[in-house]
């Protein structure tokens, strides 16, 4: 089982070209998708993902504000929270947006959404570079534009976006939370993280537009959706990774091990009901990841 996961591992990251363009087609045009396929109802199950990540997103963007306005350590407190609450809404219903980016075949626009491990020297500055990092860099123009350019330039773990980036960019990588003067001071640097994080916020909203579809999802992208899901399950344990500079924010690994797989069986149950139709065995696979975790959806998967 090992072996499987690992191999899912590898076929998700080796899919992921972060230099990752907006589709041509309009948001809701499914590729290669007939309605004879696309058979499983995803409507409620869409609205009420949308519903929760934009309720999200409106309580972070308030606290940002709220910040901005009075920058002290009370409010810096709120943000963070706010922050780690609208990733739990995108973990919530990861498995939707995973297989809508491979109904549209969009998982790189997916992995921007949320790079890890990542280089946290890349965006912000480390205590012992204390000058690294895109925000650090005066030469780069911060906008939206350049900083999707910047965004897996020369590697994949090079995340300029994404969630895993703005805690970075909000909390550091130390055990202790970056100290308030970093972000609310008046200096050119912090002007800039601050600025990295409305541009950030403002390219996941986008993002997760792109991937918002009002359209049915067949069998195939709901188990390539759970596939990604479980490779991601398995990634958020990733170790050692201390000696390649890579890092995982500690906010990622605790709300995902909370919460993806919940959320995987907590999925919209007309949807459920539908896929079982197609995909005999998943209701007994989720009942059972219960107590068996990854493994029972796995082997399910894994299923001849």
């Amino acid at each position: 089982m090992r072996y499987f996961l690992a191999a899912l591992l590898a076929l998700v990251l080796s899919g992921c070209d972060n230099n990752t363009q907006e589709p041509e087609s309009a948001p809701g045009e499914a590729t290669d998708m007939s309605a004879a396929v696309a058979d499983i109802p995803a409507t409620d199950w869409q609205n009420n993902a949308d519903q929760t990540f934009q309720n999200g997103a409106a309580a972070w963007q308030q606290a940002m504000n709220d910040f901005e306005q009075n920058r002290e350590q009370a409010q810096l407190d709120a943000l963070r929270e706010q922050l780690e609450s609208w990733y739990a809404a995108f973990v919530d219903h990861y498995l939707l947006a995973a297989s809508r980016a491979c109904q549209l075949n969009q998982q790189e626009l997916l992995n921007r959404m949320d790079t890890w491990p990542l280089y946290p020297g890349y965006l912000d500055a480390l205590p012992e570079w204390p000058e690294s990092g895109l925000i650090s860099d005066p030469y780069l123009e911060m906008t939206r534009k350049s900083l999707r350019t910047q965004h897996g330039a020369t590697d994949a773990s090079e995340a300029s976006l994404g969630f895993a980036a703005l805690f970075v960019a909000l909390n550091g990588t130390e055990e202790t939370p970056k100290a308030l003067p970093l972000l609310a001071g008046d200096d050119e640097i912090a002007l800039r993280r601050r600025e990295y994080l409305q541009l950030a916020t403002e390219q996941l909203l986008t993002d997760a537009k792109l991937l918002s579809v009002e359209a049915p999802l067949d069998s195939q992208a709901l188990k390539c959706g759970l596939e990604h899901t479980l490779a991601r399950d398995a990634r958020k344990a990733s170790t050692d990774l201390e000696a390649e500079g890579l890092f995982i924010p500690a906010t990622v690994r605790e709300v995902n091990a909370e919460r993806l797989l919940k959320g995987v069986r907590n999925m919209d149950q007309t949807a459920l009901e539908a896929w079982a139709e197609k995909a005999p065995g998943i209701e007994e696979a989720l009942a059972a990841s219960k107590k068996e975790g990854p493994d029972a959806l796995a082997t399910w998967l894994n299923q001849p």
